[in-house]
């Protein structure tokens, strides 16, 4: 049966009113769509295709240095003393150098893990003490010695363990519950390490440090555990009522690389230790680490401008408004068995080389002033001696080694 183009339309019509039961109709629309999507999906296919970068080139160019000139550093929660820590590194920086970026990270050797296998991750902060763990137990891998550089050691963080009534020692705290700030992995780390190290068994609670405080003093818990830089304002700020005290970890033991003796002493926490005593602890440093395993060109590039723009900044940081601890940072301060990244070690011996340069210069200026005309000449021993004095006066005026090379 033929049917005109006015049938067909009619037809049409009521097919769309009611299911439509023409069989040629119905092949015909099987035969459109055969024909008709298959075409459809070429053409946009086309069209996506030839449809051109939305980039422009000085748009791309910008990008790319937008890239070359920003790197990312993971440091911590917030809340936590890394946080502040990453973000006091990039403020310092300013507009100097590469942009930092501070990544919030968990801590511990959960921030290694990141570092090891997150994209775009460029540094690190982490504490000596979970770097030694995971060298000593290959939890991340063999030859992490290999695969990890640092840039340099700043500055040790204090343990602190705060605890109430009954809690004389840390054999005391044997099958009781230990508190540690949510989200701080380097304090979660530290607990369960220096446990595992002086063999307690005692459970380790996430708790927010005014709530741990009173589970402290009530004995729920046997003792609240941070790690920062003291003074901590936390503690300082704690009451003098005698209901909490600062435990002791003693150094005797061997405690690995990861952890160095010190003290807290009543200039620190006046309200929790008498004058002039100090309770035994250990300090974590922190570490800024860089990643040598299949890290991009543009990676390293980035990283050898940020480490004089950062070395610069240090001196910076020594203000009054930043954390004391700052003016610890010692530059050419080695970590026992791992590489230095070669940017940085560059850098530290042309300092060195430069600060050197200079105290010679200096002291063969102060013999020509207090030395007389005519004076008999100097043996060498007594030269040499004469400039081992001059120079350590002179370092100690200029300040730490690495930080007086002139800045760019």
């Amino acid at each position: 049966m033929q049917l005109s183009i006015h049938g067909r339309s009619v037809l049409l019509e009521r097919c769309a009113a009611q299911p439509c039961r023409h069989p040629l109709l119905k092949f015909s629309f099987i035969a459109v769509a055969v024909l008709f999507f298959p075409l459809w999906g070429w053409f946009t296919g086309q069209a996506f295709a030839q449809k051109p970068n939305t980039l422009t080139p000085a748009l791309l160019a910008q990008q790319k240095k937008h890239n070359e000139t920003a790197l990312m550093i993971l440091g911590g929660f917030p809340g936590t003393p890394y946080f502040g820590l990453a973000h006091d590194i990039a403020t310092a920086l300013g507009s100097r150098g590469p942009r930092l970026l501070a990544v919030d990270a968990p801590g511990g050797t959960e921030s290694l893990r990141d570092l090891l296998l997150l994209r775009g991750v460029d540094l690190a902060l982490v504490p000596a003490n979970a770097l030694a763990y995971a060298n000593e137990t290959t939890s991340l891998g063999p030859g992490l010695q290999q695969r990890l550089s640092y840039i340099t050691q700043l500055y040790g963080e204090e343990v602190h363990i705060l605890v109430g009534h009954g809690i004389r020692s840390l054999g005391d705290l044997n099958g009781k519950k230990i508190a540690v700030p949510p989200r701080d992995g380097n304090s979660e780390f530290t607990a369960h390490d220096l446990l595992r190290r002086f063999r307690i068994n005692a459970e380790v609670v996430e708790v927010a440090a005014p709530d741990a405080i009173d589970e402290v003093r009530s004995g729920t818990f046997a003792a609240l555990l941070l790690v920062g830089g003291k003074p901590l304002r936390f503690v300082a700020g704690l009451p003098k009522d005698g209901s909490l005290r600062l435990l002791a970890v003693p150094s005797t033991q061997p405690l690995g690389d990861g952890y160095s003796p010190t003290g807290l002493r009543s200039d620190d926490y006046p309200t929790l230790i008498p004058d002039e005593q100090t309770i035994d602890t250990v300090s974590v440093s922190v570490l800024i680490v860089a990643n040598n395993t299949a890290k991009s060109d543009e990676s390293n590039r980035r990283i050898t401008r940020f480490i004089p723009a950062f070395f610069y900044a240090l001196s910076d940081l020594t203000g009054p408004q930043w954390h004391p601890k700052w003016s610890e940072v010692n530059l050419a301060a080695p970590f026992a068995g791992w590489s230095r990244f070669a940017a940085a070690e560059e850098w530290l011996d042309r300092a060195k080389r430069e600060q050197m340069a200079l105290i010679q210069r200096g002291f063969e200026e102060f013999l020509s002033a207090t030395r007389s005309p005519g004076s008999p000449a100097l043996s060498p021993k007594a030269r040499s001696e004469l400039f081992e004095e001059f120079a350590r006066w002179t370092r100690n005026s200029m300040g730490k080694p690495g930080l007086a090379a002139g800045r760019p």
